[in-house]
């Protein structure tokens, strides 16, 4: 019998052509309890959560010339074994070396879920400065120690023991082929690069307080701290009707969009420049600029000012934008009483004296309307008419 999902009948029908008559039966569907035996089966057990046996914790670090180096074994109650090797990009004395395995050490056992430890280091001046029992003269010692501290107060119970180095050959050898590390090198267990000591702290620059944002005044009331005067009051009421606080963000409610996240002035700025010139940008003009800031879903109430003054400072579209001939204003037309009117005055003489002892002449000819057509078409040539004045001497 063959099972299968399908619900077939008896194919073959003809025993000397099919031989013998196979039938099929439907799969069954599989119980559920076989998911839980095999869960069940396959889990491994789990440590408690608050487990009171300590982790054991070995470290040692290494500083020759071929580098500096730490090793560090952890073994977990359950009896697994976790085994890691440092290398140090910086140079570093021994007690050095062996201040940063150790915290090193400590940083992987608080990472591992430890709350309870012991940690054993071959170095007598680490140990004892630990316990007291050693005065920490240098500088450096001092921050390792105050560092080592506070990393020890994060675990509930500790101890820090001094063990002989032949018992703590293998983080040794560790340590040594840590600080002998090759990056072509094959091997089987991992080396982590640290490439700045666990003293040095940050560099701390004195930032200005911010300046304030449009959206200061519109939080402010919807926290509940509206203005004093009862016009400012009334007048910000209407105002922040159209907007809304989520998870300390402001938002603008849209006409026709969903919530429009506010940008103080430093963002707008950075995403017009995103969608202006970015990977997807295409150097829109100021239009489609605000109009595509909206449909990203962001809102200041100056967007098309500066959507306008951002196009300005774009080199590119001041190069290679192309020139708009519509002049800056409207025209004004003109209209002429007579269209095409043409008329030209000039002034002739001497004539001999005449009557009112005039000598001169001005001429005033009309080129539009005192065309002789039949001069034109005899000689080719256009006579206009002209109009003479005697003028007095």
């Amino acid at each position: 019998m063959v099972l299968t999902n399908f619900p077939l009948k008896n194919i073959f029908h003809k025993l000397e052509t099919s031989g013998r008559l196979m039938k099929f039966g439907p799969r069954t569907a599989l119980k559920g309890q076989a998911v839980a035996d095999f869960i069940a089966e396959l889990t491994p057990p789990s440590l408690p959560a608050d487990s009171d046996l300590p982790w054991t914790i070995y470290v040692d670090g290494s500083s020759n010339e071929k580098g500096c180096g730490a090793g560090i074994l952890l073994l977990a109650p359950d009896g697994m074994r976790f085994e890691y090797a440092l290398r140090f990009n910086f140079w570093t004395s021994n007690n050095e070396a062996e201040y940063e395995t150790l915290l090193a050490g400590l940083r992987v056992a608080k990472g591992l879920g430890a709350t309870h430890i012991k940690v054993f280091n071959d170095s007598q001046l680490v140990v004892n400065q630990i316990k007291e029992e050693y005065k920490a003269k240098d500088s450096r010692m001092e921050k390792y120690l105050s560092k080592v501290r506070s990393h020890l107060a994060q675990f509930k119970t500790y101890e820090v023991n001094q063990v002989p180095r032949l018992e703590n050959s293998n983080v040794d050898a560790l340590a040594k082929l840590a600080s002998a590390y090759e990056t072509d090198l094959a091997r089987s267990i991992p080396v982590e690069i640290l490439d700045n000591p666990s003293i040095l702290e940050p560099d701390i620059m004195d930032v200005d307080a911010t300046a304030p944002m449009w959206m200061d005044p519109v939080v402010e009331f919807i926290k509940g701290n509206p203005p004093q005067d009862s016009k400012e009051h009334k007048k910000m009421a209407r105002r922040a009707a159209q907007f809304v606080l989520r998870d300390g963000a402001l938002y603008s409610r849209g006409f026709s969009l969903p919530l429009l996240k506010c940008a103080t002035p430093e963002e707008g700025n950075y995403i017009l420049r995103e969608i202006h010139e970015g990977v997807c940008g295409n150097h829109s003009r100021v239009r489609a600029l605000s109009a595509k800031v909206v449909r990203q879903g962001y809102y200041w109430p100056t967007v098309d000012q500066d959507a306008k003054q951002f196009m300005k400072t774009c080199d590119n579209c001041q190069r290679f934008a192309s020139i708009i001939h519509q002049p800056p204003e409207l025209l004004t037309p003109i209209s002429a009483p007579w269209p095409f009117t043409q008329w030209g005055v000039d002034i002739i003489g001497h004539f001999p004296l005449g009557k009112g002892q005039t000598k001169f002449a001005v001429v005033a000819v009309d080129y539009f309307t005192s065309q002789s057509p039949r001069l034109h078409r005899s000689y080719g040539q256009t006579s206009y008419a002209a109009l003479a004045y005697q003028t007095p001497s």
